[in-house]
């Protein structure tokens, strides 16, 4: 038996992962990609948050650039794993506001279940037309 330490594997490294720059640098361009939305928002005035302009963006982008959406990947992944805690904020002041919504139930419900029945007849139209122009074809 040989007592060659230098055979053994090093021991892990402890601290930060070798993936932290590459997380940082999508967490940056996501950022930027925010911004950029935020600033077209305000530029144009479009009644959109300028997150979801950011993520248009994006999506523009990453299609004649795949490789631009994959930059956004080493920090996209970890949000979508931990999406759950994304609704806490929302869920936090819903119970703070919990009077309120309690004050507006009539309409709230009347708006949700308005809106639910009128997506299901919509649906149902749709669906009733495209079976309709496939049973012709």
């Amino acid at each position: 038996m040989s007592d060659d330490v230098s055979a053994a594997p090093p021991p892990p490294a402890r601290g930060w992962s070798p993936h932290v720059p590459a997380v940082l640098a999508a967490l940056a361009l996501l950022l930027g990609l925010q911004l950029l939305g935020t600033l077209l928002v305000d530029l144009v005035g479009l009644p959109v948050p300028g997150a979801v302009v950011g993520l248009v963006v994006l999506l523009v982008v990453g299609v004649r650039f795949p490789g631009f959406v994959r930059r956004a990947e080493p920090a996209g992944e970890p949000l979508l794993k931990h999406l759950q805690l994304l609704f806490v904020p929302p869920g936090v002041g819903a119970l703070t506001q919990l009077s309120t919504i309690v004050d507006s139930a009539g309409p709230l419900a009347l708006a949700v279940v308005g809106s639910f029945a009128a997506a299901l007849v919509v649906a149902g139209v749709v669906l009733q037309k495209l079976l309709h122009r496939e049973v012709l074809s």
